[in-house]
């Protein structure tokens, strides 16, 4: 898996193309890149993608909205549309967690990833027996639109959170077996039951961009939901602030 990680970073871009299959009419990210959805399903690459960046921190789950405001998630109301604060104030850098439910993808949703057939991947989280789980929504994935590994299993959850906005604010950070945060800012996209923070992380794997969580805790660095199964790599990227 190491060697085909490593070519699928460095190659042309991944399979697919505008009007390609699942009929999304959008272009899968660039390889070291996502891509960020406008209104009306059109697709936009942020500056620059090289691997290398992160995401922010998230807020309290099960909100509509939220911005950006550092600190790890609470487990807030449903649906109650209010931006909630943490440690410190992102909320410039434009970017907030939307609710979605049953395969729907917001406005302005974050593109991390891409299927082996074309069919985009979209950054999400998702609440699961005490922790909140980074991992991958999209209109194709059946049995709720949002799967996350637990457990070494895949499990499809059908509320989940998807990160929308400015996606310019954000870049990928290669990494190589436990995360080592060190002259960057990572993501925080949510937490164990345990409350130990996880981050936002994508790797290759036949011929696709998947998206997962990544920690220090985490013994080869990243798991992620494949095949039904929870994969873990040492090869992968994880999504960090521009500055």
């Amino acid at each position: 898996m190491g060697n085909q990680g490593q070519q699928g970073y460095q190659g042309g871009p991944p399979p697919g193309g505008p009007g390609g299959p699942g009929g999304y009419g959008q272009r899968p990210p660039p390889p070291g890149g996502f891509a960020q959805q406008r209104p009306g399903g059109m697709a936009q690459s942020p500056p620059g993608g090289n691997y290398g960046q992160q995401p922010p921190p998230g807020g309290n789950y099960g909100q509509q909205q939220q911005s950006f405001q550092g600190g790890s998630p609470g487990h807030g109301p449903s649906g109650s549309g209010q931006q909630q604060g943490g440690r410190g104030n992102n909320s410039n850098r434009g970017l907030q967690w939307v609710s979605a439910s049953d395969g729907f993808i917001p406005d302005k949703a974050v593109q991390g990833g891409v299927e082996k057939d074309g069919a985009p991947l979209f950054v999400a989280r998702a609440m699961y027996k005490g922790g909140l789980h980074p991992g991958k929504a999209g209109r194709h994935i059946e049995n709720g639109g949002c799967a996350i590994g637990f457990g070494h299993k895949e499990v499809n959850v059908k509320e989940y959170q998807v990160l929308c906005g400015d996606a310019s604010q954000l870049r990928w950070v290669k990494q190589d077996g436990q995360l080592s945060i060190k002259g960057f800012k990572p993501v925080e996209g949510g937490h164990e039951d345990s409350g130990e923070p996880l981050y936002i992380a994508k790797t290759m794997t036949e011929g696709s961009q998947q998206l997962g969580k990544c920690a220090p805790h985490i013994k080869k660095g990243m798991s992620y939901p494949y095949g039904h199964k929870e994969l873990t790599t040492e090869n992968y990227m994880v999504l960090a602030y521009t500055n």
